[in-house]
């Protein structure tokens, strides 16, 4: 799936010659029937490059000679010239694609063309999809040779510059042909090259007057107005502001305000005591404050509040006053004391059927009444909200498709997403475009579609336009709810994504300031902190998780293992990756290496089966060569996960144990 959507964008231009160069984006060169030419090195490629985008006058040889061998002797960087281009000459089956006369490189206008030509020439397709046309220039090429650096700082630049005018340009046609929805797609587009944009933001909100959506309007502007405030700390223009205004005022088509976001209600009501001491029933009414003030800081339920009344506050009525103020859940429970010995008795119950959906009983001891209210509400705070998700998620996937709604899709979405399989996030992202489709103003559903490519990253590295997408999604994410900490948590997944490492460090760090007792989100900060190779503060936090947790999802499990098998830990690895925690071919690699390096000789190639037929998978999935017969050919797709070549060389040395050859 990655590699079909890398050449996607050349079917969105019109093509009359043989060869397309893409140039926008991950670089390459396509025929006219969609196949990809080979070339031979990355400096075939930017020799390539350099001859198509400059003048009329062409580029002389020795300035590409001079520019991409400039630590070679001249006679040597003049043989490598003639060796680059007789490579070019051979990938194009012979034809002279590349020019040669009077020392002059030009491309041969008869038989190729080049994205940026045709998109500075105006020619994009009036039928082409927007959302997947263009993309940093040579995005991924580096060939340490610093004439060239310098020369491709400069044109990606001024190659940006040009993209976003002819979006621009598109995208002003098509609101003065009355197509806000195509103009929608090219600031859109705009937008997700550079988020920091104001020209598109600008042709965003015409195209939201357009269509009249007023509601969206005032709330793109707030998202661009907050994201300039926290990554660059300066305020939004004075254009764009009067332009806001002066939409807002003569917009006069009906509002389309997102759709509410119907998340479930949750009522927390006082835990009895029955004991008579004045200090057990502060602690009881204290650990239900504690409660509702954590459950209001998630952003998938909603804490419903309960002023008791003559008709509500009999014993025995707290289902039906849960009902009567709209609350879909009630969590109550009661108090027993003996000495410092203590005994909570809780229960989530649904109010409509008034089954219970969850019961526990916790027996405690302690002196310090503070400490146990503590312990108590991160206990409970840690456990509800993740079982009314399952909850919503059993209930939406009963729903007819036309009956689901923006946060039935999201929940759905979150649970293929917890699978951290490539097939199960493929599948989740149809779910979470749906609900961003529906509702573009619910934060969650763009962070897990965002997710969706963060998780396909690790399994197939993914085209500069996935890497674009994740990280815009967050952003979005971010933008519309910036104290929710699981979606601060993934912005640093998305950065990683982007190869950002010390910013995505920096916004691990920002959300962990942040998590207090957001178990999950915890635990996804200490896995990326061990990505990022910061192995003892990754254990510190995943260690407090595993003594704090109660319900948690297969994928804590699978983050505990890894840390232990980078701790050394290999007993502890093949105890907790076993069964559902494994989860992937991750969860298989790494179990493999633990059993080969407890002498578990049979048990290691076993695993090393499984995980070879699960690679072989991802790989087909992903639209990959299939061959997991060597450690280079089954882990390559993981080398970009890890910040320290070391990490990964753990994992393939685990795999040579096992019995994968190099």
């Amino acid at each position: 799936m990655a590699q079909i959507s890398r050449f996607k964008r050349f079917r969105l231009l019109k093509n009359k010659h043989k060869y397309l160069i893409r140039l926008l984006g991950l670089p390459g060169v396509v025929d006219r029937a969609g196949n990809e030419r080979r070339l031979p090195t990355q400096k075939a490629m930017a020799l390539l490059a350099m001859i198509a985008v400059v003048a009329d006058g062409g580029l002389r040889r020795e300035r590409a000679a001079a520019m991409l061998w400039s630590r070679s002797p001249e006679t040597q960087a003049r043989t490598n010239l003639r060796q680059a281009l007789s490579g070019l000459r051979a990938a194009f089956d012979g034809e002279d694609v590349v020019t040669s006369a009077s020392g002059v490189l030009r491309l041969n206008p008869d038989l190729a063309s080049t994205d940026t030509g045709m998109i500075a020439g105006g020619t994009i397709d009036p039928d082409a999809d927007l959302s997947a046309i263009g993309g940093p220039f040579l995005d991924g090429l580096s060939i340490n040779e610093p004439p060239f650096e310098e020369w491709l700082s400069t044109e990606r630049a001024a190659q940006a510059r040009s993209l976003r005018d002819a979006l621009f340009d598109t995208g002003s046609a098509a609101l003065s042909a009355g197509d806000a929805a195509r103009a929608l797609q090219a600031a859109e587009r705009i937008l997700m090259l550079d988020p920091y944009e104001e020209a598109g933001l600008a042709l965003c909100l015409r195209a939201h007057a357009a269509k009249g959506e007023r509601s969206r309007i005032q709330l793109r502007f707030d998202e661009f107005e907050g994201l300039l405030q926290r990554e660059l700390d300066i305020g939004i223009g004075p254009d764009l502001t009067a332009l806001k205004t002066r939409l807002l005022c003569t917009a006069t088509a009906p509002s389309t305000k997102p759709t509410p976001m119907n998340v479930p209600g949750v009522l927390v009501m006082p835990f009895r005591t029955l004991s008579d001491e004045p200090d057990h029933r502060y602690f009881a009414e204290g650990l239900a404050e504690d409660v509702i003030a954590q459950l209001s800081k998630f952003s998938t339920l909603a804490v419903v509040t309960h002023s008791p009344g003559p008709e509500t506050d009999r014993p025995g009525d707290d289902v039906a006053a849960a009902a009567a103020i709209g609350a879909d859940y009630l969590l109550t429970g009661s108090l027993r004391w003996s000495g410092d010995r203590m005994r909570l008795a809780v229960e989530l119950i649904e109010t409509a059927s008034r089954s219970v959906k969850w019961a526990e009983r916790l027996d405690r001891h302690s002196s310090d009444l503070f400490a146990l209210q503590d312990d108590l509400s991160r206990f409970l705070v840690g456990a509800i909200p993740y079982r009314i998700e399952d909850e919503v998620a059993e209930k939406a996937q009963a729903k007819p498709a036309e009956e689901l709604q923006a946060f039935d899709l999201m929940i759905m979405g979150k649970r293929l997403r917890d699978t951290i399989s490539l097939d199960g996030n493929l599948r989740a992202r149809t779910l979470l475009e749906q609900a961003v489709d529906r509702d573009q103003g619910l934060a969650r559903s763009h962070m897990y579609l965002s997710d969706s490519y963060v998780v396909e990253n690790w399994f197939a590295p993914l085209d500069a336009e996935g890497r674009e997408k994740a990280l815009y999604h967050a952003r979005r994410a971010v933008a519309l709810d910036p104290k929710d900490v699981h979606i601060q948590d993934h912005l640093g997944f998305a950065l990683l994504t982007m190869g950002q490492w010390d910013a995505a460090e920096a916004q691990i760090s920002n959300a962990l300031s942040m998590a207090e007792n957001e178990i999950e989100s915890m635990s996804w900060c200490g896995y990326a902190l061990l990505l990022l190779g910061q192995h003892q503060q990754a254990g510190e936090i995943i260690e407090t998780v595993a003594q704090r947790r109660t319900t948690l999802p297969p994928t804590f499990e699978w983050i505990l293992g890894q840390l232990y098998a980078f701790q050394g830990r290999d007993a502890e690895v093949v105890q907790t990756l076993n069964g559902a925690s494994l989860l992937n071919s991750i969860g298989l690699a790494f179990r493999a290496g633990s059993q080969a390096r407890l002498g578990m000789t049979d048990d290691a190639r076993f695993t090393l089966a499984e995980f070879r037929a699960a690679r072989e998978e991802d790989q087909r999935l992903a639209g990959l060569p299939v061959d997991s017969a060597t450690v280079s050919a089954a882990l390559e797709g993981f080398r970009t996960m890890w910040r320290r070549t070391e990490d990964w060389g753990h994992i393939a040395d685990g795999l040579r144990m096992a019995g994968l050859p190099d």
